[in-house]
């Protein structure tokens, strides 16, 4: 993972991670309880979710944020791939309607059933549950980094001042992000 270094003259200090990683593992298991722990897609059909999908794949500019998160069977996700819900829908409508792949029964049946309106819905439905379910994991992630924070302010008042503008600065790239 390619990284970004505040350093002092002969070593590196605290390396920056400028791409993306593993989802911290209370975004998992938030995801995947929500919906019951069913897959969102196929859910119906008692395959339990087993994956965290992109709703916008990351490669057409989703985001590991959890609002673009839903609960999804390895089969479903795997099938998917880099579309988006609709995207995929019609995908299995063209090779299910392809008359020289004439299949007996549609893949996910209950997902082939349901409308663009249904479909956004379902999505949205999803995605409600996981914030739901995401609000007491929020909670004990924010109290977790308010320490963590003030544990960083004890530790900047040790640096020289050099080093503590680079690690300000550095901070203050990081907050830019998120404000509204």
């Amino acid at each position: 993972m390619p990284t970004t270094c505040l350093h002092q003259p002969g070593r590196m200090l605290l390396p920056l991670p400028t791409s993306r990683g593993p989802l911290p593992s209370w975004v998992r298991n938030a995801v995947l309880s929500a919906a019951g722990g069913w897959c969102t897609y196929c859910g119906s059909m008692g395959v339990r979710a087993e994956v965290v999908d992109h709703v916008v794949p990351l490669e057409r500019g989703g985001a590991d944020d959890i609002t673009n998160l839903i609960p999804a069977c390895r089969s479903c996700n795997a099938s998917k791939k880099d579309r988006t819900p609709a995207q995929w829908k019609k995908s299995l409508e063209r090779r299910h309607y392809n008359p020289r792949k004439w299949w007996d029964e549609p893949p996910c049946p209950d997902f082939m059933g349901y409308t663009d309106a249904g479909l956004v819905k379902l999505v949205a439905e999803a995605q409600s549950e996981v914030m739901t379910a995401a609000s007491p994991y929020q909670e004990r992630a924010a109290a977790k980094m308010i320490v963590l924070v003030v544990r960083l302010d004890a530790n900047l008042r040790n640096l020289i001042p050099s080093q503590r503008k680079e690690v300000v600065a550095a901070l203050q790239g990081l907050i830019n992000q998120y404000r509204d």
